[in-house]
């Protein structure tokens, strides 16, 4: 059975609610609002609201027993509701009462600042439908409101013990290009994946990408990612390449890119994770490093990339500077990622903005100078966050669509944070969210249909 087309009904039976609270002031007032999702009542206090609800078929009914009461029915104009009624019960409380017009699910919270008791009746189907995928790795689908809205949502949740761990792959099959990361991830056999980076539209990957230790593609403007060392897993910000060629005459070049097109002035290094070669044309100067020696030099452009070997490529007057260079002559690369613990991972995914960070909403929207179309707005969605235990989660959030309204990056946060993630970061978005598990698309794509990416973040068997 497909499990999308469940409809789970756990929130009534998860909302008998007592909390402990101490003994509260009167209910000042009852408010309504009407939103595509649900429909919110909130009652007004001086101090948090000590309650009990039960609920019979249509009937919801809430004993508030230490908050006195005016008798009110205020009118709510929807259709799922018939009656909501308030009234005074015993010497010091009252009861709420909310006559449905369907069996519908329910969640009662306590907001403070002002202090006030919330009652949300959903006009959706609220479902959580799970099934483990491996051994402390679970699949779950959602069907969930975030601020009055519907959402469809897809999660991976990767304990920290889990003989899999997210690294990311190439969708084209080399990091300089577009693919598919269905095809890639069945090809590999991977337990399942997702759209990982940003990316140009020719696959010049926008965003740090290490993996094994090996670096296969840079950016030097400051950006938010996941890393791992294969044991201690973070998210961390301000993620920035720097790397410096210093030739065997003590000068030392900028690097300016890592697996990508050269262009004017370049200076870019290629490695065996780019191509067989470097697809470069003759306007330019190439010298082939192997184990810190100049092995080749040429100027003919598409310089052919063996295992073991790296290829520096530049352009104008960083070809000049190549010019003296021979075989035989000691070069070095020195690349730091502006942070010790970034150096030290063998696997960084670079994305932005931070959404979370110890717990709290911290969306670096401005400060990593994402892009207008990213920043604003609700969208698809893909993220990373991962919980105080260690628990990595994968969310991907449909949008765009009649069942789903997509997430703006502030929903994006809460909702990780509802999830119980304790720090985050958003990839790639829109049309590129993609979930892929087993074989199998499991997500709504924007586009109608997947879309063509650079780079892709699986979970793969720890070796």
């Amino acid at each position: 059975m497909n499990l999308h087309k469940l409809c789970g009904v756990f929130l009534a039976a998860a909302c008998y609610i007592i909390p402990a609270v101490a003994s509260a002031a009167p209910i000042e007032s009852i408010r309504s609002s009407i939103s595509p999702a649900r429909v919110r009542l909130v009652l007004d206090s001086k101090e948090a609201i000590k309650y009990k609800a039960e609920k019979d078929g249509k009937e919801l009914i809430i004993e508030l027993p230490e908050s006195t009461a005016k008798k009110q029915q205020p009118a709510v104009k929807d259709p799922f509701i018939k009656k909501v009624r308030l009234e005074p019960e015993g010497k010091n409380g009252s009861r709420l009462q909310i006559t449905l017009a369907k069996d519908c699910q329910y969640k009662i919270y306590q907001l403070t600042s002002p202090d006030r008791l919330v009652i949300d009746i959903f006009r959706i189907n609220i479902i959580s439908q799970s099934r483990q995928l491996a051994k402390g790795v679970t699949y779950t689908y959602l069907q969930d409101e975030l601020n009055g809205k519907q959402i469809q949502a897809y999660l991976l949740s990767v304990d920290k013990k889990a003989d899999y761990e997210l690294r990311p792959f190439s969708a084209a099959g080399s990091y300089n290009g577009r693919g598919y990361v269905s095809k890639t991830a069945a090809a590999r056999g991977l337990l399942a994946a997702v759209n990982a980076s940003y990316f140009d539209s020719d696959g010049w990957v926008i965003g740090v990408v290490k993996d094994r230790g090996e670096i296969y593609a840079m950016d030097a403007a400051p950006h938010s990612g996941y890393i791992s060392d294969g044991k201690k897993q973070a998210i961390i910000k301000d993620i920035a390449y720097t790397g410096t060629v210093k030739l065997s005459d003590g000068r030392q070049l900028t690097l300016k890119g890592i697996n990508r097109a050269r262009i004017a002035e370049d200076l870019v290094l290629f490695n065996e994770y780019y191509a067989p070669s470097t697809r470069t044309n003759q306007y330019g100067r190439e010298i082939k490093i192997r184990n810190g020696r100049v092995v080749a030099v040429s100027t003919a452009g598409n310089m052919s990339i063996e295992p073991g070997t790296q290829v520096i490529s530049g352009h104008g007057t960083n070809a000049a500077a190549l010019a003296n260079v021979r075989v035989g002559d000691k070069v070095s690369i020195a690349e730091t990622l502006g942070s010790e613990e970034a150096d030290k991972a063998t696997v960084v995914i670079g994305g932005g903005p931070l959404l979370l960070e110890n717990g709290r909403v911290e969306v670096r929207s401005k400060e990593e100078n994402i892009a207008p179309d990213i920043a604003r707005g609700r969208a698809p969605r893909t993220a990373v966050g991962l919980k105080k235990d260690g628990t990595l989660l994968v969310l991907v959030v449909d949008g765009r669509n009649g069942n789903s309204s997509g997430l703006t990056l502030a929903e994006l946060a809460q909702y990780l944070l509802r999830l119980g993630a304790r720090d985050a970061v958003n990839f790639d978005g829109g049309g590129s969210s993609v979930m892929v598990v087993g074989k199998n698309i499991v997500n709504r794509p924007s586009d109608g249909r997947e879309r063509a990416v650079s780079i892709g973040a699986g979970l793969f068997p720890r070796n």
